[in-house]
């Protein structure tokens, strides 16, 4: 990649919402760099799809969960590429489970993948960033982490963390123009949603005060808007997409 633009790294950006905003930053003129752990397939086919002449895209495999695999990659990027514009830490899973029926593995690979891989990112690649004077790190969160949700104590526990993450590390880096913010979305058309059976879906969607899901560029346009001027007063928020789902 030859660095013409400015470069943004998303992990976990090769299906779902990940792949919408590498696919929408992209299209913004953004170089776009993004992880992917076992979907290089699919991670391929985005490159394939996205990279032209106006900007270019890459991916790199890493478990996010791993802080000698992070920091190794960091490493190379910085060196090959120079300080990021932005981190948009997308990663992330849940392993769905009443809390009495969660085994303790499960709780530390939920916490590691969706939490600590985003502490991992933001701490390899904020020195690089400081000396620019200039970022953004955005953290996709959920709206789970506000309302919360049965069988989702693991998954509402990491995503409520982010947004004291968010809060504290807004404080620590705006001297350096540096903005960290959180997107919190709700219930979002994916591969994902569509496993649920039917009438488990109507009764979700049900609770939606605009009575429909969102879609992945509802999420990916609010990360486009968050890295641009626009935005440039805006710093240690957690902002909600969710239809009226947490109202």
């Amino acid at each position: 990649m030859v660095r013409k633009n400015k470069w943004v790294l998303v992990t976990g950006g090769s299906r779902g919402i990940g792949a919408c905003i590498v696919t929408t930053l992209a299209g913004a003129g953004y170089d776009v760099i993004f992880t992917c752990h076992d979907s290089q397939k699919e991670a391929l086919r985005l490159v394939d799809e996205v990279s032209h002449d106006n900007s270019r895209c890459q991916y790199y495999r890493c478990d996010v969960s791993d802080a000698e695999q992070v920091k190794k990659l960091c490493k190379h990027l910085i060196t090959e590429y120079g300080a990021p514009y932005a981190i948009i830490n997308n990663a992330g899973i849940t392993l769905d489970n009443l809390l009495i029926n969660t085994r303790s593995e499960d709780w530390h690979r939920i916490i590691a993948t969706n939490l600590d891989a985003q502490f991992y990112f933001s701490q390899q690649l904020l020195p690089a960033m400081l000396s620019t004077g200039s970022g953004c790190i955005i953290g996709i969160s959920s709206v789970a982490g506000i309302r919360g949700n049965i069988g989702q104590t693991a998954y509402s526990a990491s995503k409520a963390a982010q947004t004291g993450f968010t809060r504290s590390l807004a404080r620590e880096v705006g001297r350096f123009n540096i903005r960290v913010n959180s997107i919190a979305p709700g219930i979002i058309d994916t591969a994902m949603l569509k496993l649920l059976p039917p009438k488990a879906l109507t009764r979700l969607v049900s609770q939606v005060a605009l009575g429909k899901p969102g879609c992945t560029e509802d999420i990916a346009a609010m990360v486009e808007f968050l890295l641009s001027d626009r935005a440039r007063y805006i710093t240690g928020q957690t902002l909600v997409i969710d239809g009226g789902l947490s109202i």
